[in-house]
């Protein structure tokens, strides 16, 4: 079969299973079905093995370390504090909720994982309004997204520059402005579809906790990857495997009393994000050696360079609804694409925006945990994303002219 009618065939077969089978074996499903339809033979096994196991050897430590960092978070009462902090500066519940969601969802490597742990707390802030509650909530989980899609060193970052061959340095740079303007731009969006209708609720910070126990885990892996690399003896701290795994020892150090608790349960979430990523290392490898990159350069000749890359991200999202599988394929089939590394990069995040609906998990969490109706979901986190996703888009293709 042609390569580019088998990809569409397993991008729907996946988006059919996942609500039963989830995305692990989905996607490992789906690549033996497609490489099968392509004609590969035995040699599709060992495909799928090799892209299992580029997935885990990048991610493994980073995706560890960041859910252990994310339940040091939950069981002190760190996050409290942070929230509290950030009150301080903008006392109005969508903007701390938003900044908290921005910040969290880096050291935890996960967007959903910063949302559920912020959930009850921003929910507190925003006072008994449900109104009020359901859009900071919102501003949340865009925000959780905006960083999670376009701040080295998410996975979803990480995956980009090592499959496309994009430097870190480069993409952030490039990808915190954008990600900021996206900030501002969800809080108009946020403040146009859920106006306010009473007064935020203060938070207090924690009597217990001080404010150095509280930041120090977060900020320790964000200044090494920073900074780190600007002298060659201390290059090795800003890589983001190492980084992060010194701010979970960090918490470990300061949480001495339920080390093993906190191991146990970061092992046990670690390895079920591990196996839904490597499903995708695995789905994306094998596209990868198919021949659809070429047919995809191929069709792209009728398009302006720059949208090809996003459309097909796009699609990617649509069809499954994980950010970071999107970025993994969309990687693997585009890799040699004519852009350069860093504005590629950028298009297919920003095509990550787009179309988050009924096969994204974090839809059904948000509609769940705010209690909000399908019509209002889709109004405030699908429709505010992909405007969003424009943005970034636009954004990109300016950044690379520029």
């Amino acid at each position: 079969m042609d390569p580019f009618l088998a990809f569409l065939a397993a991008v729907i077969f996946v988006s059919l299973i996942i609500p039963r089978l989830g995305p692990f074996l989905s996607l490992v499903i789906s690549a033996i079905a497609f490489g099968l339809l392509v004609g590969m033979g035995e040699e599709v096994l060992g495909y799928v093995s090799t892209g299992l196991s580029r997935i885990f050897s990048s991610l493994a430590i980073v995706v560890f370390s960041g859910a252990l960092l994310a339940e040091y978070l939950r069981r002190t009462e760190s996050l409290e504090r942070i929230v509290a902090d950030l009150g301080r500066l903008a006392d109005k519940s969508l903007l701390v909720g938003g900044a908290a969601g921005y910040l969290i969802s880096l050291p935890v490597m996960c967007s959903i994982t910063a949302y559920m742990i912020l959930q009850p707390v921003v929910s507190g802030l925003a006072g008994k309004d449900g109104e009020n509650g359901k859009r900071a909530l919102f501003m949340t989980a865009a925000c959780s997204i905006i960083s999670f899609n376009l701040i080295y060193p998410s996975p979803v970052m990480i995956t980009l520059s090592t499959g496309l061959g994009a430097e870190p340095r480069d993409l952030l740079m490039r990808g915190i402005p954008i990600s900021l303007f996206l900030f501002v731009l969800a809080y108009i969006l946020m403040k146009h579809f859920f106006p306010a209708k009473t007064e935020s609720r203060e938070i207090r910070a924690p009597a217990k906790m001080s404010r150095s126990r509280a930041w120090a885990p977060l900020l320790v892996p964000i200044i090494l990857i920073l900074f780190g690399g600007l002298q060659e003896r201390t290059r090795i701290l800003a890589d983001p495997g190492v980084a992060l795994l010194l701010g979970a020892m960090l918490c470990l150090a300061l949480e001495r009393k339920k080390m093993h608790e906190l191991i146990h349960v970061a092992s046990r979430r670690s390895g079920v994000i591990l196996l839904d990523l490597c499903g995708a290392g695995a789905f994306g490898y094998v596209v990868a050696q198919s021949g659809l990159s070429q047919e995809i350069f191929r069709l792209g000749h009728f398009l302006p360079a720059l949208l090809l890359p996003f459309l097909i991200s796009a699609a990617l999202q649509l069809a499954q609804g994980s950010r970071v599988v999107t970025a993994t394929v969309a990687a693997q089939i585009l890799a040699g694409y004519p852009l350069p590394a860093v504005t590629l990069a950028l298009l297919i995040a920003a095509g990550a925006f787009m179309f988050s609906y009924v096969t994204d998990p974090y839809f059904w969490l948000i509609k769940s945990s705010t209690g909000a109706s399908m019509k209002q979901t889709a109004l405030g986190y699908t429709l505010p994303l992909s405007l969003l996703g424009l943005a970034a888009f636009a954004l990109a293709a300016i950044s690379s002219i520029l």
